[in-house]
């Protein structure tokens, strides 16, 4: 079945991770077809990312093949025993654990429950037949506050785990440095074993694993918990592929102040290059900024909020649903291992670029130019372009469009309508590699209800509305679309030295002695010879990728 295991490490990369899912959700067809019509045929596999199941009833699952780590508080309102099995009584923890105190002696403290949004109140009013599906639309989704607020998804309660120790935004004891993470990590396994009881469940269960989808935050601790699960990872699967993206943005760490910068900066650092180390490909990714808004390029259909994470990551997970795309199709798929392979056909360039285009801007007169100030891509990895930056390899896809609905703009010039595709593709940078790859496929980018509602002048179907006044458009101006075209390019190319440069000159000049919390006392520190070794490997990374 050419699986793929997702892991997620963080609140950032949850809140990318749950809009992932909530969309492969959206291209599952639930419509049962009549009784003379032959089935709607799926383009895509499910079962890469998806695994079958029973519950305790005896009652048949499909869930995610998904890890999920946050910290105490960061889960919401979930509840994770809801769909797969009951939640262990106070008789069958006895079982498992010693509770054997005199009640007489005991002092109860109870938590707040985290209350439910109003999301998730109308899909369980949808369950109890009290609501319809067409009133999601309708439901207020300003309030979001965390990722379980707009989870759309079931997961299997061996999916999610709590890293033990530190409470999500506690100011008291803030998760906010890489060794942290890494002490974490050891006491989380030390309490519950997650590795054997649960990523093995995930691991063991595929029959012809493809590799692993690591989604991680990288500026605080959780670089150094992703860092410690991936060595051991590694232990059991050397050759597998690994495809780790980054994730970093203005609300993961503090920058008011230089010492706060600075530790920043160590984070991503000791993250980058260990994690660059343990994966097939590492890609940096960062959540766009105001300063990125582009009225006339990449935004012009967007009222994106940068400040929002429900926003961010969102546009976040578009890119990274479609950047693998290609290995979850039904007809011709394209291996991860193949795929990567070609991307670091050099074997030494493990970092690479991801680049958005949400929405492909389809059905104007012209189509659009994919370089310059009005591309619709928003490289989300480099941040800087020159004209010296060389591509080393890449990887389209454009995905919604079919060659022929291009028929209309190969009128006169003599070309067909799939070699003006390739002509418009070929514009991007061509890579030295051989195994560049361009997928153009049918299968549009779904929107579902859960999605932010920040988009604008387009059509129910995501093209580029002709009038202002279209019958999909809501009383604040914004647009109604079910789906959408987008483009997605996975790039190694030399314009990642500029990040590389960037983080070293941030970094060389740090007095390690004024940054005491990374070595600490117990396990997890980071010695001042480590730290040395990641500002060593920075610059050995520039060199590869300033040739």
């Amino acid at each position: 079945m050419h699986e793929i295991v997702t892991l997620q490490f963080g609140h950032f990369a949850n809140f990318v991770g749950t809009h992932f899912w909530n969309t492969q959700e959206a291209h599952f067809n639930y419509q049962q077809p009549a009784e003379d019509e032959e089935p709607a045929q799926e383009l895509v596999n499910h079962d890469c990312l998806y695994r079958v199941g029973v519950t305790s009833k005896g009652v048949d699952t499909y869930t995610p093949r998904a890890l999920i780590f946050d910290l105490k508080g960061g889960f919401g309102s979930i509840n994770k025993y809801k769909l797969y099995e009951s939640e262990p009584t106070q008789n069958q923890l006895q079982e498992h654990y010693d509770l054997s105190w005199d009640p007489s002696k005991m002092e109860t403290f109870q938590e707040q429950e985290y209350s439910r949004s109003a999301y998730q109140k109308h899909l369980e009013e949808e369950e109890m037949g009290l609501a319809t599906e067409d009133g999601e639309d309708d439901v207020n989704m300003n309030g979001v506050r965390t990722w379980s607020d707009f989870n759309r998804v079931y997961f299997h309660p061996k999916s999610m785990v709590t890293a033990s120790g530190y409470q999500l935004d506690s100011e008291f004891m803030p998760f906010d440095v890489f060794s942290y993470g890494r002490a974490a990590f050891i006491e989380t396994e030390k309490e519950k074993d997650t590795y054997d009881e649960n990523f093995r469940l995930l691991a063991e269960g595929c029959d012809q694993l493809q590799g692993f989808q690591v989604l991680a935050d990288v500026l605080d601790g959780w670089g150094g918990f992703a860092s410690s699960y991936l060595e051991q990872l590694r232990e059991d699967f050397p050759k597998a592929t690994v495809v780790t993206y980054g994730l970093s943005d203005d609300n993961m760490a503090k920058r008011a102040t230089m010492r706060e910068r600075q530790i920043s900066a160590v984070n991503e650092t000791l993250t980058m290059t260990n994690l660059s180390r343990l994966s097939s490909l590492y890609v940096p990714v960062c959540a766009p900024t105001r300063s990125m808004l582009s009225p006339q390029g990449w935004s012009r259909n967007l009222r994106l909020d940068p400040s929002s994470r429900y926003h961010t990551s969102a546009f976040i997970s578009a890119g990274i649903d479609s950047a693998l795309l290609p290995c979850r199709l039904r007809r011709n798929p394209v291996l991860m291992s193949d795929m990567i392979g070609s991307l670091n056909w050099r074997n030494i360039t493990t970092v690479g670029a991801l680049s958005v285009g949400l929405p492909f801007p389809f059905g104007t007169k012209a189509l659009p130019q994919l370089t310059g100030p009005h591309s619709p891509l928003l490289d989300l990895s480099t941040r800087k372009e020159d004209i010296d930056d060389q591509v080393f390899s890449q990887s389209v896809v454009l995905r919604g469009l079919e060659a022929d609905q291009f028929a209309k703009y190969a009128v006169g010039t003599q070309r067909t309508p799939r070699e003006l595709v390739d002509e418009m593709l070929d514009t991007l940078p061509i890579g030295k590699s051989l195994g560049d790859s361009k997928t153009l496929t049918p299968l549009k980018y779904p929107i579902p209800t859960s999605f932010p509602r920040f988009f604008s002048g387009l059509t129910l179907e995501g093209y580029q509305a002709i009038n202002q006044s279209q019958p999909n458009t809501r009383a604040d101006g914004t647009s109604k679309v079910d789906s959408m075209p987008t483009i997605t390019r996975l790039a190694v190319s030399s314009a990642t030295r500029w990040h590389l440069q960037s983080l070293s000159d941030s970094v060389k000049k740090i007095d390690w002695r004024l940054l005491p919390q990374f070595e600490g006392d117990g396990p997890g520190g980071v010695s001042i010879e480590e730290f040395a070794e990641a500002k060593e490997s920075l610059l050995d990374m520039y060199d590869i990728y300033n040739e």
